[in-house]
């Protein structure tokens, strides 16, 4: 805001050494419009605190958003006999098996399989699984 100022401080010396009623309407125009300039800048810098106090609130809100959302998910997390198996909310708080290589659920039929078909299985049968989650 200083150059504002400045104009302002111009033409109010200006204004003294005028001679012409004329010269002196425009210099009185010009105080006017610096004036109105100066009031709307003051607008704009306080619009753009609060925008940047809203950012920072929002920023602290997706924060906490964030770190709700990790926990929500988190999961355990083992290996045993080259099988994956997850324990969190999302599967009951029980031991279930994934597949290692595609990280998805495991089908469990005569053996145990893949659930998105990527190829995996495993040389164990499912009745194995009951031994190995109470190993875990």
């Amino acid at each position: 805001m200083g150059a504002i100022k400045d104009i302002v401080d111009l033409a109010i010396e200006l204004e003294s050494r005028v001679k012409e009623r004329r010269d002196l309407d425009v210099l009185r125009q010009i105080h006017s419009l610096a004036s109105s300039l100066q009031a709307e800048h003051a607008e704009v810098v306080e619009r753009d605190i609060r925008v940047m106090q809203e950012n920072a609130t929002l920023m602290q809100a997706k924060a906490s958003l964030e770190r709700q959302l990790a926990e929500a998910q988190a999961e355990e997390i083992r290996i045993h006999s080259a099988i994956e198996f997850r324990r969190g909310k999302r599967t009951g708080g029980v031991w279930v098996p994934f597949c290692p290589k595609c990280h998805m659920p495991a089908r469990k039929d005569l053996g145990i399989f893949c659930s998105a078909e990527c190829g995996w299985n495993s040389d164990l049968s499912s009745d194995d699984l009951p031994r190995i989650i109470s190993q875990l």
